[in-house]
């Protein structure tokens, strides 16, 4: 049975405009892709793409789990795939009328690791403050080893 082994909200701030998640080390591998608006997730060594044009606002968890974490069928939307990460740390990149910000650094625990990655995501909203109106999205990004 899989287990957490360490997980951390981002709490340095909400992410607006988010553009995906990157090696700290080679953040400038966002301007290479971008998930177009028929995919939602896209990735490539040391960066992973995410399609949140519909919310400007976004709170990461992050979780490293030593095994496949279970299915989270409440959410909206789920995202499972690999990519490599140089550093073994991850980070979230937005910007904003030419600005960047990151959030906080989280440390896989592993250099030069082929790394499982599921996202998920749910889109809040309540009663008639839909979803496209409150414009907040929560992501939970699950990492485990490709071989536990």
């Amino acid at each position: 049975m899989a287990r957490i082994i360490s997980e951390m909200l981002d709490k340095r701030e909400i992410q607006k405009y988010l553009e995906g998640v990157v090696d700290p080390d080679l953040e400038w591998m966002l301007a290479d892709i971008h998930a177009g608006p028929e995919e939602w997730v896209t990735t490539v060594d040391n960066g992973i793409s995410i399609n949140e044009d519909d919310s400007e606002r976004c709170l990461l968890k992050y979780e490293l789990w030593d095994g496949p974490p279970p299915l989270l069928a409440s959410w909206d939307r789920t995202w499972t795939g690999s990519v490599v990460l140089t550093s073994g740390k991850v980070v979230a990149v937005s910007g904003y009328s030419g600005g960047t910000s990151y959030g906080a650094v989280f440390d896989l625990g592993r250099r030069d690791t082929i790394w499982n990655v599921a996202i998920n995501r749910k889109s809040l909203g309540h009663d008639e403050f839909t979803p496209d109106i409150v414009s907040f999205t929560l992501l939970k990004l699950t990492f485990w080893p490709t071989t536990a």
